[in-house]
């Protein structure tokens, strides 16, 4: 009887929106050490783009102090490869890490604009400093407007809708990306070696680093109240003009993100109740295909350091006296 029921209320999709696809986007590595021929070659084949780069030194530019690589969109093999080559250079460093999440089926109820609203104004970044910005540009909404900061922040949020899915190519596909920007953060999801990103949980990063709270209905109330005093400080004012003033000032401020009003009501926005309304794919997708790539891995492994032997213990033997 138990287990019927369970499955019932799995079942029971009413509060939900829709299912999330999770796959990784980006990951970058860094070395001290210039990144072997072969080793880009089969990264290349083995993702969707993937180019390196150097950070070098502000007064010395020929002072090269790390060798970056940057992987969009990479396969499974290409995982497994950055862990072959962390065997070979041993100052390779995972460093920042894109988790995204593309919204692949809409439950009955829920329109394509209800979804976008809903993720695009109601998702709230955890940990987050309450004087960040949120930044919406050319459809994208950031939880972090990183040019206002003096350093880099150690994770961000950013929802768009305005570019295909890289795992179903559906058009205008709603898009979730969490960016763990520092290797601080990435350490903090668990993972300290590339082969860790093959464990990663969907549904527990997600809740790591996200929470939906639904926020609409005290915004109104709050706008109401904001509404009422200003037709009594101003007896003369027309309600019409007074509610289209109070409404575009609280757009204005941004009110209608969750995040912004977690700035301006931190405690009625930590007495909101969390909301479960998305359910995820228990695996990650993966948005390229594998290559064997066999000559370049047949050079890889050529690299690696000699297996040392272990010498034979050889018996004691004493002496009898």
């Amino acid at each position: 009887m138990p287990n019927i029921l369970s499955q019932v209320a799995n079942q029971n999709n009413a509060l939900k929106i829709g299912l999330m696809a999770p796959y990784v986007d980006t990951i970058e590595v860094s070395s001290t050490r210039r990144f072997h021929p072969a080793f880009i070659r089969a990264i290349k084949a083995n993702s969707g783009s993937a180019f390196p780069k150097e950070k070098k030194d502000r007064k010395i530019p020929e002072l090269v102090w790390r060798h970056i690589l940057v992987i969009n969109q990479p396969s499974h093999f290409c995982i497994e490869l950055l862990q072959l080559y962390a065997r070979i250079d041993r100052n390779l460093s995972l460093y920042r890490l894109h988790v995204a999440f593309d919204l692949i089926q809409t439950y009955r109820g829920w329109t394509y604009d209800q979804a976008v609203e809903m993720l695009k104004n109601l998702l709230h970044l955890r940990h987050r400093r309450h004087s960040d910005w949120i930044y919406e540009y050319e459809g994208t909404t950031y939880s972090i407007y990183v040019s206002r900061r003096k350093s880099r922040p150690y994770r961000n949020l950013c929802v768009y809708n305005t570019k295909p899915s890289s795992i179903t190519g559906e058009d205008n596909a709603i898009h979730v990306e969490i960016r763990m920007e520092r290797k601080r953060s990435v350490q903090a999801a668990g993972m300290f070696d590339p082969i860790d990103i093959l464990s990663i949980r969907p549904e527990e990063i997600f809740r790591q680093y996200c929470v939906v709270k639904d926020h609409r209905a005290r915004l109104e109330e709050i706008t109401l109240r904001g509404i009422s005093s200003t037709c009594k400080q101003y007896a003369d004012a027309d309600y019409s003009y007074a509610e289209m003033r109070v409404r575009a000032l609280n757009r204005r401020i941004g009110l209608h993100h969750v995040s912004v009003y977690a700035k301006y009501y931190p405690d009625r926005f930590d007495r909101l109740e969390k909301w479960d309304c998305l359910d995820f794919e228990e695996g990650l997708n993966w948005a390229s295909a594998d290559v064997a790539c066999d000559d370049a891995v047949r050079e890889l492994r050529s690299l690696l350091p000699p297996k040392r032997a272990l010498k034979p213990i050889e018996p004691l033997i004493r002496e009898r006296l």
